[in-house]
């Protein structure tokens, strides 16, 4: 009783306490009912070589323009969200909230993307839209798109969305658009801030933080023009401070007759906790979507 109220009073935490709660969650995961320690990406392969997505961790979807980050990023919201039911908050500074809603219903519906924009959409579209649409308005997914928005006031909304609607996964679209409570003359030190503030939200909350970031040109001036870590644009502070980070990588978004075609790289460039590899899902564009191969 006197080591907890310590706990209680100071944030201290005793090592036999400590080590007892470490077994109980080892235990949890390894019973029969197979309780999860994470959140799924509803990716499998991902999910086993990661074990998902962990409460105070913080993981970056990184890319060149037009690989498909913002629909990566989506596809996590929607295993959360639609499949699993778990509350989640997707924050986009690179998309309104219409272009995004557009993708998801493309993605849960298979309706081509581009029939839902220009309207010309089949009877079979429609009746695809009947049947899962109802479904899908039930999650409990969140979207907010500000034009504008500091770390402070996202943090703000964050915590408020956490407790009003229990929100356990937060996803951020755009992290090099976040501004900073202090300007710099340096961006680099103004992206460093914002990551850090953003490690320390998740850790705060005690829920995983995900968001997409850009690389530099640095790939396309490589051979196979393939990214790597240090490609991260404008900060090694997103490299420091990441607990995962992965590189999204399609070689069909240069060489569209190549026999990859409909293929993508999920390269886990980063992983604190585990090892790194490369694991290849399939790229739906037309559903705005990526599927694990099994599932093509």
């Amino acid at each position: 009783m006197e080591e907890t109220q310590q706990e209680e009073r100071t944030g201290l935490h005793v090592l036999d306490d400590a080590l007892q709660a470490a077994l109980d969650r080892v235990e949890a995961h390894t019973a029969a009912e197979r309780l999860p320690l994470a959140l799924s990406t509803g990716f499998d392969e991902l999910d086993a070589l990661t074990s998902g997505l962990h409460g105070g961790a913080l993981t970056v979807l990184a890319s060149r323009p037009a690989m498909g980050r913002s629909t990566l990023l989506l596809d996590f919201c929607r295993t959360s969200a639609i499949k699993n039911r778990v509350p989640t908050l997707h924050i986009s500074l690179e998309h309104p909230v219409s272009e995004t809603t557009l993708r998801l219903m493309s993605a849960e519906c298979r309706v081509p993307l581009h029939h839902l924009r220009s309207g010309t959409i089949s009877d079979s579209d429609t009746e695809r839209m009947n049947r899962f649409l109802p479904r899908v308005a039930n999650a409990p997914l969140y979207f907010w798109a500000p034009a504008y928005l500091t770390a402070a006031q996202l943090a703000a909304k964050v915590r408020t969305e956490v407790e009003t609607h229990d929100v356990r996964l937060l996803a951020v679209d755009g992290i090099q658009d976040i501004r900073p409570e202090q300007r710099s003359d340096l961006r680099e030190r103004e992206v460093g801030d914002v990551v850090r503030d953003l490690k320390a939200l998740s850790r705060e909350l005690n829920i995983p933080v995900v968001c997409t970031s850009h690389l530099n040109r640095a790939p396309e001036q490589r051979e196979g023009r393939v990214p790597a870590l240090d490609d991260l644009r404008e900060s090694g502070a997103i490299t420091f401070a990441a607990d995962t980070i992965v590189l999204l990588y399609r070689v069909d978004a240069y060489e569209a007759g190549s026999p990859r075609a409909g293929e993508a790289d999920l390269i886990v460039a980063k992983h604190r906790n585990g090892p790194t590899d490369t694991i290849t899902v399939a790229f739906q564009g037309h559903y705005s979507r990526f599927v694990d191969m099994a599932q093509t």
